[in-house]
């Protein structure tokens, strides 16, 4: 809108923004508030950090404990496997050697 065209309340609006911008700028500039801003982001992250690292330790733990509990598990089921396979074997074998069957039916 061209200034020509601006209210008196639409510029004391705008000067009121500038003036509110500036010192905010300002007071985020100055050397004691950037300090304490900068401890409490440093103590924020500190807290994040060692949250993090607490929680990561607690995962860790539990993936082990489950990677272990799972090789076991795959490690009784190939015994099984195996044992499964180790008779199927034998009673082929066993089975050519006796004479097959006469069906009842014939």
């Amino acid at each position: 809108m061209p200034d020509s065209q601006r209210t008196s309340s639409e510029s004391f609006l705008l000067f009121l923004a500038g003036a509110v911008t500036g010192a905010a700028l300002m007071v985020l500039s100055s050397p004691s508030v950037r300090k304490r801003t900068s401890d409490r982001l440093n103590r924020t992250l500190e807290t994040l950090r060692e949250e993090t690292s607490d929680f990561l330790e607690e995962e860790k733990a539990g993936l082990t404990s489950s990677a272990r509990h799972l090789s076991e598990e795959a490690k009784t089921l190939k015994e099984a496997y195996q044992a499964g396979w180790n008779a199927f074997k034998e009673a082929l074998a066993g089975g050519e050697e006796k004479e097959p069957r006469e069906d009842a039916s014939s």
